[in-house]
């Protein structure tokens, strides 16, 4: 896979990132808090860091929550939306380095 890690936009829990570790230049930005409910800051924040029609690229951990976010983004108008499918898990397996996280 040939994606540039400033356009991932790693949307698992601050304690998935301690635990498997981030990848360098990725925005580390919680799509759901651990209750199941929605971030209330992931939208500004996306929109802090990207324009409607950049390029984003979701990864969680297994994919399943990248799917809700990037409906959740394209519903807000962002129409560059992508997964990483199988999430970190199989990125990781396809090459991609994770570093510990560092707060």
């Amino acid at each position: 896979m040939n994606i540039k890690n400033e356009n991932i936009v790693d949307i698992r829990l601050a304690s998935e990132w301690m635990e498997y570790g981030v990848l360098s230049g990725s925005k580390l930005i919680t799509y759901e808090m651990a209750s199941g409910k929605l971030n209330p800051m992931f939208l500004p924040l996306i929109a802090g860091n990207f324009k409607k029609d950049d390029e984003i690229v979701l990864m969680c951990e297994t994919g399943k929550r990248s799917k809700s976010a990037m409906k959740f983004l394209q519903v807000n108008g962002y129409t560059n939306v992508k997964e990483i499918k199988g999430g970190a898990y199989y990125f990781e397996k396809m090459g991609a380095k994770f570093e510990p996280y560092q707060a």
